[in-house]
């Protein structure tokens, strides 16, 4: 019944927004108000002539009021033949002959659900008309998408064409979530721009409300410079008040009061072309682009299929926006996507009293954000994380890291930069990120898709002290402090010949932290560094390595000790040891029962010493060890075999 506008007692009903004027003292007087007629079929016909007789003055009383070109960028002022209805009566011609620019009739709309094709039907969703007495089919394509209310706006919505006249925060209480408000019109008698007053008033007061926020200029661009002309003036208006824009930034095409725009006969191309190039210079600055036009106007004069990074507005004040729900293949006329439908221009919505243009956006709100990278650089932190932009209107993305503790992923922060910073992060550990966008929408945040999950091991901490445990003249036994998290250790030695460091080993436990490293030359140096490791699902992943460490081995064992005696004195004597700095030259004392020391020899090459004033006839024992000086220290290599001798 609804679908006729019938009520269940047989009667036909009307709601009509009528200007009354009389003259009063000479001067114009304007009495507005809703009339609501009730009638009963017979008396339909009779009905609809009186009304159409008393609506039809308006529109020409405006026009004497306010000056023509003031009468350019009315958003939908050229949609009658987007007014579409089933089983149309004389009364609703008669009304719409007069009246179809400023008045639509969307309780006596389209078709009975009954004569829809079935291929239609399957190919469409419904939703109810929040702010009209309506039933809406949408493409099934749009079914999981969130579907957001809105308004657009201008100066025709305030007091002197300069303060809003909509209660923003009554209209966000009835479900608006969004609105495109005018920034600017072409004149459509001599091409001029002018600026919309009322734009920031409504912006503000809509902002402040947590509704969301495009804008529109009225166009009547006839060429590429013209086009390019109203995006840079909305920009320049964007950029004088700040405005927070989150929609689209959209190029109103339609034919305007005097058909500046028609009247330039653009083709096609040429159509398309200008639209772009509007398009072009709005998303060069960074925004969104759009371009609204009616159902009719982009079959005829917009090519869909080349336009890029620009989307549609469709207007059509129907129940759908397609014309062939009967027959034919479903929404086979309105082939490309979009991302707003003008339903209607005649809607009520809490907050303001007259009627509204109202608006469907359809949201992909499932974008998965792709391209998560983490990477990891040092150990001290922090785990830098990336990623690919989900898509141009998100306000932001949610970082999580999965807690093992709670095992689940916690949020850490938003950001609304592409790339995030966790600077909680300790040297050794394995974490594990997701990332998803969100858009806040009508004071509410909406969440796209979990990204996949990456993973990044952060390094082991720098080795530290490391040190000598033991040596001796072929091998040296390094010591360091444990690295916490750290998988194993791996030690590298210099190579003089290459002039680089080489793996000498790669331990593989975190608890060990000392290693022997074997086959080396005696009283030799060498370097040594260290590093840690951690084991990661792509491989190790390695700390910083240790300072340079230098070590030298101590001298070889002397040999060849060899004693002669003459005079109360024993000579000694012993093979040289190789790069040893000197000898130290033992006696043993029979009363202390000790080797004791009784000469350096303080050069390497000198391999005698003779030891005098000793007593005949006593039996001395010897032993010889080289010795290595090494920064400041006296390394010594080992004893010779101990010689004895008996004094003469």
């Amino acid at each position: 019944m609804e679908e006729n506008n019938i009520d269940r007692n047989g009667i036909f009903w009307l709601d009509i927004n009528c200007a009354l004027w009389a003259h009063e003292r000479k001067n114009i007087v304007r009495y507005t108000g809703d009339i609501q007629l009730k009638f009963s079929k017979a008396k339909l016909m009779v009905a609809g002539l009186v009304l159409a007789a008393a609506c039809v003055v308006a529109p020409q009383q405006l026009k004497a009021e306010v000056p023509a070109a003031q009468m350019d960028g009315v958003m939908g002022q050229s949609m009658e033949d987007e007014t579409a209805y089933e089983e149309t009566s004389n009364l609703d011609g008669l009304i719409m002959q007069g009246a179809a620019a400023t008045y639509s009739l969307p309780t006596m709309r389209a078709a009975k659900g009954s004569s829809y094709s079935q291929d239609f039907l399957d190919s469409s969703f419904t939703t109810a008309g929040t702010y009209t007495r309506a039933t809406y089919y949408h493409k099934v394509d749009y079914e999981d998408y969130q579907l957001f209310n809105g308004i657009d706006v201008s100066w025709w919505q305030t007091k002197d064409k300069k303060v809003t006249s909509v209660n923003w925060e009554k209209a966000h209480d009835a479900g608006i979530d969004f609105a495109f408000v005018r920034v600017g019109s072409r004149d459509t008698a001599d091409g001029s721009i002018y600026f919309d007053t009322a734009a920031d008033s409504h912006i503000q007061a809509a902002l402040d409300n947590d509704i969301n926020i495009g804008l529109y200029i009225f166009s009547q661009a006839l060429t590429e410079k013209e086009a390019r002309e109203e995006a840079n003036f909305v920009l320049k208006q964007l950029k004088k008040y700040d405005w927070d824009v989150t929609l689209p930034i959209v190029i109103d095409r339609e034919k305007g009061s005097h058909n500046r725009l028609t009247g330039g006969k653009l083709s096609k191309t040429k159509e398309t072309a200008v639209c772009q190039a509007f398009a072009d210079t709005i998303t060069k600055a960074g925004y969104q682009a759009s371009v609204y036009a009616s159902y009719a106007w982009i079959k005829s004069y917009i090519d869909t299929d080349s336009f890029d990074k620009c989307g549609i507005w469709i207007a059509r004040y129907n129940n759908t926006t397609t014309s062939n729900s009967k027959s034919g293949s479903a929404y086979g006329d309105v082939p490309y996507d979009y991302d707003f439908w003008q339903y209607s221009s005649v809607s009520r919505v809490s907050g303001y009293t007259g009627n509204l243009d109202a608006d469907f956006w359809y949201k992909d709100t499932s974008i998965k954000t792709t391209g998560l990278k983490a990477e990891a650089p040092s150990a001290s932190g922090p785990v830098t994380l990336s990623w690919s932009k989900a898509a141009a209107d998100v306000t932001g993305y949610r970082v999580y890291r999965y807690d093992a503790t709670e095992d689940k992923y916690v949020y850490l922060k938003s950001t609304k930069s592409r790339s995030y910073s966790d600077e909680d992060v300790r040297s050794g550990k394995t974490y594990q990120y997701r990332v998803r966008c969100y858009w806040t929408i009508g004071g509410t945040n909406y969440y796209g898709n979990y990204s996949s999950v990456v993973s990044v091991t952060t390094p082991p901490a720098k080795v530290s002290s490391v040190n000598t445990a033991k040596k001796s003249s072929t091998y040296l036994t390094l010591s360091w402090k444990k690295v916490s998290g750290a998988s194993g250790y791996r030690v590298y030695k210099y190579n003089t010949k290459t002039k680089a460091y080489e793996k000498v080993t790669t331990i593989a436990s975190g608890s060990t932290t000392s290693y022997k490293v074997t086959g080396l030359a005696s009283a030799t140096e060498y370097q040594f560094k260290v590093r840690a490791y951690k084991k990661a699902e792509d491989g190790n992943v390695w700390g910083s390595s240790s300072v340079v460490y230098k070590e030298s081995t101590n001298p070889s064992k002397t040999k060849n000790l060899k004693l002669s005696t003459k005079s109360s004195a024993v000579t000694i004597s012993w093979g040289k040891v190789a790069r040893s700095s000197g000898y130290a030259v033992y006696r043993y004392d029979s009363k202390t029962k000790k080797y004791v020391r009784i000469a350096t020899v303080k050069s390497g090459k000198t391999v005698t010493y003779k030891d005098a004033k000793l007593k005949k006839g006593s039996t001395k024992h010897y032993k010889v060890r080289a010795y290595k000086t090494y920064n400041g220290t006296k390394y010594y290599g080992a004893y010779s075999d101990i010689v004895s001798i008996k004094v003469k």
